[in-house]
């Protein structure tokens, strides 16, 4: 058995032992205790296998390292992964509820990684930062619209009056406060990306990445708008999520739909 298959295995006990939890906290019964101590190690466990099958799938040749694209989706949900159960274990409340998401999202893309082929990308030495910076950017940007989703979920169940109260269930002001610190973190990576990407691209003897730097520029602009409308007019609700996801549809056509359609 691969890397992949193991690190999937780790993350769906994470799954199980996660989701029953969440499950009585909407439902407002009492919420069984989870071992923190076995959480943290099946959810180590995981990371680090996943990071293995990446490394895996690495190619290295005289220019360079090449992946699969579906590698670097699944290297992507690793940094994802990485990014919201460090911060869950210190008990950050709003982020309990992304972890079956997040988790999830990783079992696909190592289905995918370790079953399907895909189109090859180079990753050149002297532009490494730049794309562990981009990579760091989309994951910021995936768990700010992950966000966006449970502040949409909380205000529906609310309005509703379908959920109880509860301690596992954090408040929604404070789910929108961190949507918008992580928002706003987000588009400052991206800022910086598209900066050290314009100084690629001068240097580059062809255009061929033009059109990743033209939709995320447009994804940077959906975000800088968001972020001003919130700050000026106070934007919340559905705006804030139609916003949110029109911009992460624009970073992933820069990041992979442009690759598969050209």
């Amino acid at each position: 058995m691969s890397y992949a298959i193991f690190s999937i295995i780790f993350y769906v006990i994470n799954i199980l032992l996660i989701t029953p939890m969440l499950a009585k906290a909407q439902s407002g019964e009492q919420i069984p205790k989870v071992n923190k101590t076995f959480f943290i190690l099946t959810a180590l466990l995981a990371m680090i296998l996943h990071h293995l099958s990446f490394r895996e799938s690495a190619v290295h040749t005289s220019e360079g390292t090449s992946f699969s694209l579906l590698a670097v989706s699944s290297m992507i949900s690793l940094v994802i992964a990485l990014l919201v159960t460090v911060p869950a274990i210190f008990r950050v409340k709003t982020l309990a509820f992304l972890l079956p998401l997040v988790y999830s999202f990783a079992i696909i893309n190592l289905l995918l990684t370790e079953f399907l082929s895909s189109q090859a990308v180079q990753w050149h030495r002297q532009v490494l930062f730049h794309i562990a910076l981009s990579l760091l950017t989309y994951a910021v940007c995936f768990i700010a619209m992950l966000y966006s989703m449970q502040i949409a979920w909380l205000d529906n169940k609310l309005k509703q009056k379908k959920m109880m109260p509860s301690p596992a269930i954090p408040p929604l002001m404070m789910v929108e406060r961190h949507f918008f610190r992580v928002m706003l973190t987000g588009f400052i990576l991206l800022t910086a990306t598209l900066i050290s990407g314009s100084i690629y691209l001068l240097n580059a003897p062809d255009s061929s990445n033009l059109h990743k730097a033209l939709f995320s520029f447009l994804s940077w602009i959906v975000f800088g708008i968001l972020l001003i409308g919130h700050w000026k007019y106070h934007w919340r609700g559905k705006r804030m999520i139609i916003y949110t996801i029109s911009g992460m549809i624009l970073l992933t056509i820069a990041y992979f739909g442009s690759r598969i359609m050209l």
